[in-house]
């Protein structure tokens, strides 16, 4: 299976099982049985299957312009590499400055369209929910973004994403009532 298409589906499965734990969090605190709402699920599903593939492309360009690992000035002909602290500050300013932003507005407008709101609707509730969202996002995704720079290979920062995106789901879906 291609790789691409290996992350993207274990994506929309940790979307779906985020709205799933939402859910069963939903029902625990309202002390009632859970009672699995299917449009949520595959609302976050669908969502992740068409937002996967483009993340993963702006990951790689990002890691295509900017290098996490260069050679060493020394070792060039040895193959050894260091990290380069430059190129992962210009591409962690990148992704919060421009990827942060980019995917939060076409989360809320994806999830409303999805719910199928009209248009003008769609652009009050990404007005109303925008801001919000990027300050909470702000305490969690920019500590990511360092660990993925750092640690992950480009190849599966998509996936390691997705896989601490299950607990911020999990959030959206109870805070933004998407469960």
């Amino acid at each position: 299976m291609p790789p691409m298409l290996t992350a993207t589906l274990q994506t929309v499965f940790l979307n779906i099982l985020s709205n799933i734990l939402a859910q069963l969090l939903q029902a625990y605190q309202k002390n009632v049985p859970l009672s699995l709402n299917i449009t949520p699920l595959v609302n976050f599903g669908l969502f992740a299957l068409l937002s996967t593939p483009p993340n993963i492309l702006w990951q790689e360009w990002l890691e295509s312009a900017f290098p996490s690992q260069v050679p060493t000035e020394n070792n060039e002909k040895s193959g050894k590499k260091k990290l380069s602290l430059a190129n992962t500050a210009k591409k962690f300013v990148l992704d919060q400055a421009l990827g942060g932003p980019v995917n939060t507005a076409l989360f809320i407008a994806g999830m409303a369209g999805l719910r199928g709101l009209p248009s003008e609707e769609i652009v009050a509730t990404v007005r109303s929910d925008f801001w919000p969202l990027v300050i909470a996002s702000l305490k969690l995704w920019p500590a990511v973004a360092i660990i993925s720079f750092t640690l992950i290979p480009v190849e599966r920062r998509t996936v390691f994403g997705a896989m601490v995106a299950l607990g911020w789901n999990v959030y959206i879906g109870l805070v933004m009532n998407m469960s």
